[in-house]
């Protein structure tokens, strides 16, 4: 009798084994075919960013688990787009807007930037006809730090569209974009990267070594290259404009001593030039409205960095896609853009300050921050003076 139960319990736990055996193997086939139609994805580490003298980082204002879950959404999928060098040569494609569609929920105002909040200069534009919906000192000359590299970026393109180079064009850094200071993508002497990608490094890290080596890619040197800065800035009638540098670090004692000046600008000069650079080249949405990105491929020897795009308002204004913002010890400054119902607004802050805590210094961080709340209040008050606000946000896709 005993025999018998025990042989009965060997075949239950045979039997047993079998059927979980039998069910791994399904779960197994099953796991596979869904692993095929969708692929683990993994978030990379992430890297920070050394934070120059003269040119505060505004990644420091992207928490990093913001960034990590831009990277999320935003690398990966970056990661599927087509190489540059499927891209034309004479053109950075532009995405198509949609058909404008009535918002489910009325449009909120945004809050007001602070009482201590002053700026050089400010103004929103209809990007369409040009006409000025609001404006403030717009014809006020002062610094515009790094939106000047929106001119870096215009004649970029120009050359691109003109057949100079490609996005493809691969280019070599110099020992002097190696030794560039402020916010950067830490480029090496001799490390090769496609214009494509200090573009990308240019408009979201606002890397002044990425301007350096483009500068030098489209003209052999940087002086050259601002020389053609300035005929660019007569040509679109740009008539209180004028660059000394493709990436607006303040100059050194050194260079003042030897004549050279600060870039300068008007706010009324940066709206033009945006109109201008978005109806010339309207696929720098592709560059301008990236939230997040990484810079160079995995390898034994490199370290990708994730970069973080500096404008904020692409996450807090809907429909914004642009365009750049800029900070030094002259404060803070952006250009950025927005559409409802395929009208588009373009706003300018020129030197945005908030006093700090010792008198005659200045809150970085709350100079910024309250640069973009006057950016939105602007953004918003040309959007609702254009009569658009009920149509939902309608940017161009990256």
């Amino acid at each position: 009798m005993q025999s018998r139960i025990k042989e009965y319990i060997v075949f239950g736990i045979a039997a047993a084994a079998v059927l979980v055996a039998f069910l791994f193997a399904f779960n197994g086939v099953s796991a596979e075919d869904k692993n095929e139609e969708k692929p683990a994805r993994s978030v990379p580490a992430e890297a920070s960013a050394e934070i120059g003298d003269e040119d505060l980082s505004e990644t420091e204002l992207i928490s990093p688990e913001e960034l990590e879950a831009l990277l999320a959404s935003s690398y990966f999928a970056a990661k599927t787009e087509a190489p540059a060098a499927n891209i034309p040569a004479g053109s950075v494609p532009a995405a198509k807007a949609p058909a404008p569609k009535l918002a489910r929920v009325p449009a909120k105002a945004p809050r007001p930037a602070i009482k201590k909040f002053s700026c050089a200069g400010q103004i929103c534009i209809d990007a369409d006809s040009g006409e000025v919906l609001s404006a403030r000192n717009a014809d006020v000359r002062h610094p515009p730090a790094s939106v000047t590299k929106l001119m870096t970026l215009f004649i970029t393109l120009d050359a691109v569209k003109a057949g100079k180079i490609e996005l493809s064009t691969p280019v070599k850094a110099s020992l002097r974009a190696q030794q560039m200071g402020g916010t950067q993508v830490h480029l090496a002497a001799g490390e090769v990267h496609s214009v494509d990608d200090l573009l990308y490094a240019l408009m979201l890290q606002s890397a002044n070594d990425a301007a350096v080596a483009l500068a030098e890619a489209i003209c052999g040197n940087v002086e050259d290259f601002v020389v053609v800065m300035n005929a660019k800035a007569r040509e679109l009638g740009l008539k209180n404009t004028v660059f000394s540098t493709p990436h607006g670090l303040p100059v050194s004692k050194k260079d003042r001593a030897a004549g050279k000046k600060t870039d300068m600008t008007t706010a009324a000069d940066l709206a033009k030039l945006s109109r201008i650079l978005i109806k010339t080249h309207p696929g720098i949405f592709r560059y301008s409205a990236s939230k997040a990105k990484v810079f160079r491929e995995y390898s034994l020897k490199t370290k990708p960095l994730p970069m973080g795009n500096h404008n904020k308002l692409l996450r807090t204004f809907p429909g914004c896609d642009g365009l750049k913002t800029g900070w030094t010890n002259a404060g803070a400054s952006i250009v950025t853009t927005a559409s409802r119902g395929n009208r588009r607004v373009i706003a300018v802050v020129l030197g945005g300050i908030v006093p700090g805590a010792q008198k005659g210094s200045v809150d970085a961080k709350a100079s910024q921050r309250e640069r973009n709340q006057r950016a939105a209040e602007l953004m918003f008050a040309g959007l609702k003076k254009l009569g658009v606000l009920e149509y939902e946000p309608t940017p161009q896709q990256p």
